[in-house]
C-alpha cells in the first residue's frame, strides 16, 4: 500500500542566490540633519533616479545603493564609495539590499501590463467590472535578507477596488471630491485628492517648471503615458502621505475604494474573484509569482524550495482542544456542548430592551416572537432570562430619533433613571451606524452600561445560529462564562497587549486571562501617551502590577509564570521588564503575534488540489506560522498568523499550542476566532476605548464583544 504523498507549502521562497555573489555600489551620504536623515536621503534617492534614468537606485539610513556606478550626482555628494557584497550581520546593510532587490524586481515588469511599486504588483486590466467599479489582482511581496545572508521572498494574493472611470471622467460628472483616495494606475502610488487647477496638462506649472506632458515625455521618457491624452484636460493637485503637493494628469488616476464602502450589489457580484478557495488562490499565486521573478536575473529560485521541508520548517498538526460546559459535559463542538450541557457558570440574567420607536408600532409581533425564542434557547442553555420592557421611558418623547444630538441627550436621561442594566438594542439597518456610535458612547463609555445590537433585518431571519450569537454576546457582557478549556494551559497568566492610535487618541489594550482554563478574568484599556507602537516602561509596570494583583485575588498566590502576547512587533524595553519580573519573582515569555503576515499556507495530498487545514503549523527555530481557522471555500482562504518567541523559557511548540487553544476562547460568538483572545480582545478593547465606547474599567463585562 502506497503512503499518500503530501506537499506542504508556504508562500515564501528561499533564493538559490546568496548575498556574497551580489556586489553593489554602496555610497555613504553626509548627514546634514540627523532628525531629517530619512527624508533627506529619500529625496536624494528620488532625484538620483531621475538623473540616472536607466539605474535602479535605493536608499536606507545613510546609504545609497545601485548595481552600476551612479555617474550623475547633480547637487549631491558622497563621503564614501565601495563596490562589494553586503555584510549580512549589519541590519542597515541587509535592509538596503532588501530594498534594492525589490525595486529591481519592480523595475523589470511590463509597464503596460503590471503596475509595480510600493511592494505591490497590480494588474492594470481588471478581472471584473461591475457598476463602473473594477477589481484588480494584486500580489504583494516582501524580501528578507537573513543574518547568514540567506535571501527569502514572501508573497500573497489580494485584490483592490477602484472606479473603472479615471479621475478625469469623474471630474466631468462632478464625482470626485477633496479628501478622496486616488491611485496612480501605473505605479501603485497612493494619494489624497486636493483640487482641480486652472492650468491644463500642456501649461507650464511652478511645481514642475514645465508642463505635465513635457515632464513625462522629456524627463521621465514615458511619452506613452501622455501622448494620447486630451491636451485641454486640467492638471489636478494631490497630497502625498508626507504632505507633499503633487501635480498630475487626472487621466492617469483612478479613485480608490475600500471594500467596506462598496455597494452590496457589487460585493455580491464580485465575490467569486476576491473569495477564492485555497486551490484557486495558491495555484494562481504560484503561477504568477514565478512569472514576476523570472523577469530578473539578480536572484534565482528553485521550485522545490517552496516545500516547507526544503526551507527548514518542521510541520506540526495540532488537535482541537476539548471544551468544558455545564453538567460536566465536555465537547469540541460549541453548539453541541451548549445544547447538551448549557453554560459552565450560570446566573439569572435581566436584559433591558431599547427598540427604535417606529419598530414598536410596525414590528411588535416579530419582536415579541424573537424575544420568546431567545428566552427559550437561553433556558435550554441553563440561563434564566428576563427581558425588561421599558419603552414607556422614551417611546413618546418628542425628539427626532434620527438626530444624534437629540438622541444623546435622551440617552443620558435614560441611563440616570431606567437603563442601568445590560441592554439589547433593536434598530433598522438604515440608522444603525449613527445609533451604534451614539448609544455605545452614552451607555458604554459614559455610564458603563453594556449593550448588544441587532438590526431588524437580522432579527426577522433569526435562526438558532443568530439567536445563539446574540445570547453569547449578552452572556459575555454580563459575566456569564459559557465554556472553559478542559485541559490546562502552560502558563499561569496570559496578558494580551496592543497599542491603538485613532484620531489622536492613544491607548494600550490589556486583557488578562488568569488561570489555566482560558477564561477572561478582567479587562482594562489603559490610556497612555505611547510613542508610536512602543509601550512605555511605566505602562508595562502598571500592566504587570494589575495582572499579579488580579491573579492573587482569585488564587490567593502570585503567578509563577506569565506569558505576554504582543499584537504586532515587540518594541518594548525587555531589559527593564526583566528587572520588574525578577523583583516580583515571576518568570515570563514575550511572544509576538502578527495577524497580517503576507503569507499563505497550504497542503496538497497526491496533487488533489491545494487546501488549508486548521491546526496546521510550520515551525523553524523561534518562528512559526499557524492556521487557526478553515473557512468554507465560498468564503475564501485561511490566513495564517505569525508567531515569534522573543524571550522566555517555554518551548516554541508549547507556546503555539497555547495560542491555538486560546483561539477557541472567543466566548461572544459561535464562530471560532483566528487569533487568540489575548490579542484579539486587546485589539478590540483599545479600539473601543479610543472611540469612547468603553469605560475605563469594565471589570468582567466584555463591552467590546
Amino acid at each position: 500500500m502506497n503512503t499518500p504523498l503530501t506537499h506542504y507549502v508556504l508562500t515564501e521562497w528561499e533564493s538559490d542566490t546568496n548575498t556574497n555573489v551580489l556586489n553593489i555600489h554602496l555610497y555613504t551620504l553626509p548627514v546634514r540633519n540627523v532628525f531629517e536623515q530619512h527624508t533627506e536621503n529619500g529625496n536624494a534617492s528620488f532625484d538620483l533616479r531621475k538623473l540616472n534614468r536607466s539605474l535602479v537606485i535605493d536608499f536606507f539610513n545613510h546609504y545609497i545603493a545601485s548595481w552600476q556606478p551612479i555617474e550623475n550626482w547633480g547637487e549631491y555628494t558622497f563621503t564614501q564609495y565601495e563596490i562589494r557584497s553586503i555584510n549580512p550581520t549589519i541590519l542597515a546593510e541587509r535592509t538596503i539590499l532588501e530594498r534594492l532587490l525589490l525595486r529591481t524586481i519592480e523595475s523589470v515588469q511590463p509597464k503596460k501590463e503590471i503596475a509595480a511599486g510600493s511592494r505591490k504588483f497590480t494588474w492594470l486590466k481588471a478581472e471584473k467590472v461591475v457598476e463602473n467599479i473594477s477589481i484588480h489582482r494584486v500580489i504583494q511581496c516582501d524580501i528578507t535578507v537573513g543574518y547568514t545572508g540567506k535571501i527569502t521572498i514572501g508573497f500573497d494574493l489580494n485584490h483592490s477596488y477602484r472606479t473603472n472611470a479615471s479621475v478625469y471622467d469623474l471630474i466631468k460628472s462632478n464625482a470626485i471630491f477633496k479628501g478622496d483616495r486616488v491611485i496612480d494606475i501605473y505605479n501603485n502610488l497612493h494619494y489624497e485628492f486636493v483640487e482641480i487647477s486652472n492650468s491644463t496638462i500642456n501649461d507650464a506649472i511652478p511645481e514642475l517648471n514645465q508642463s505635465v506632458v513635457s515632464y513625462f515625455t522629456k524627463e521621465r521618457k514615458q511619452a506613452w503615458k501622455v501622448d494620447k491624452l486630451e491636451q485641454s484636460m486640467p492638471v489636478v493637485y494631490l497630497k502625498a502621505f508626507n504632505g507633499t503637493r503633487i501635480a498630475y494628469a487626472p487621466a492617469m488616476l483612478q479613485k480608490e475604494l475600500t471594500f467596506e464602502s462598496l455597494p452590496s450589489s457589487v460585493v455580491r457580484q464580485t465575490s467569486e474573484i476576491y473569495k477564492q478557495n485555497a486551490n484557486q488562490k495558491i495555484k494562481t499565486l504560484l503561477d504568477e509569482i514565478q512569472k514576476i521573478l523570472a523577469r530578473t536575473d539578480k536572484i534565482k529560485f528553485n521550485r522545490q524550495k517552496l516545500l516547507v521541508q526544503q526551507a527548514g520548517y518542521e510541520i506540526l498538526e495540532l488537535s482541537n482542544p476539548t471544551l468544558q460546559f455545564g453538567k460536566n459535559v465536555t465537547q469540541t463542538q460549541l453548539k453541541y456542548g451548549l445544547d447538551k450541557g448549557g453554560v459552565v457558570a450560570s446566573k439569572p440574567l435581566s436584559v433591558n430592551l431599547l427598540v427604535y420607536p417606529e419598530l414598536i408600532d410596525t414590528k411588535l409581533d416579530v419582536i415579541t416572537d424573537f424575544n420568546d425564542k431567545l428566552n427559550a434557547l437561553s433556558h435550554k442553555w441553563g440561563v434564566p432570562l428576563s427581558i425588561l420592557k421599558k419603552s414607556g421611558a422614551y417611546r413618546n418623547k418628542s425628539i427626532d430619533f434620527t438626530n444624534p444630538h437629540q438622541l444623546a441627550i435622551l440617552l443620558k436621561e435614560l441611563t440616570k433613571n431606567s437603563f442601568q442594566e445590560l441592554t439589547l438594542v433593536i434598530i433598522p439597518e438604515k440608522i444603525s451606524g449613527m445609533w451604534y456610535d451614539t448609544v455605545k458612547k452614552e451607555f458604554g463609555g459614559n455610564s458603563s452600561v453594556p449593550t448588544q445590537f441587532i438590526t431588524m433585518e437580522t432579527l426577522q431571519k433569526a435562526n438558532d445560529y443568530i439567536l445563539g450569537n446574540i445570547l453569547l454576546g449578552l452572556y459575555s457582557k454580563s459575566g456569564i462564562q459559557p465554556w472553559i478549556l478542559n485541559s490546562s494551559l502552560s502558563s499561569d497568566c496570559f496578558i494580551g497587549l496592543d497599542v491603538s492610535h485613532e484620531a489622536g487618541r492613544h491607548s494600550t489594550g490589556i486583557v488578562q486571562i488568569v488561570g489555566k482554563d482560558g477564561r477572561v478574568l478582567s479587562s482594562r484599556a489603559n490610556t497612555s501617551n505611547e510613542a508610536g507602537e512602543k509601550i512605555r516602561h511605566e505602562t508595562m509596570c502598571q500592566i504587570v502590577y494589575s495582572a499579579v494583583d488580579q491573579y492573587h485575588q482569585h488564587y490567593n498566590e502570585r503567578p509563577k509564570h506569565i506569558t505576554f502576547h504582543r499584537d504586532g512587533f515587540c518594541r518594548e524595553d525587555l531589559d527593564s521588564l526583566d528587572e520588574v519580573m525578577n523583583s516580583l519573582g515571576v518568570e515570563y515569555d514575550m511572544v509576538e503575534i502578527i495577524k497580517k503576515t503576507n503569507r499563505r499556507m497550504a497542503l496538497n495530498v497526491d496533487k488533489q488540489g491545494w487546501e488549508t487545514k486548521p491546526g496546521l503549523c510550520y515551525v523553524r527555530d523561534d518562528l512559526a506560522y499557524l492556521i487557526a481557522t478553515n473557512p468554507h471555500p465560498r468564503v475564501g482562504t485561511a490566513q495564517p498568523i505569525k508567531i515569534i518567541k522573543k524571550k522566555g523559557s517555554l518551548p516554541i511548540e508549547t507556546i503555539i499550542q497555547d495560542i491555538y487553544h486560546l483561539s477557541f476562547m472567543h466566548i461572544g460568538s459561535l464562530l471560532k476566532c483566528r487569533l487568540p483572545v489575548t490579542t484579539y480582545y486587546a485589539d478590540l478593547s483599545s479600539t473601543f476605548f479610543n472611540r469612547q465606547w468603553l469605560p475605563l474599567d469594565s471589570g468582567k463585562s466584555l463591552h467590546f464583544v
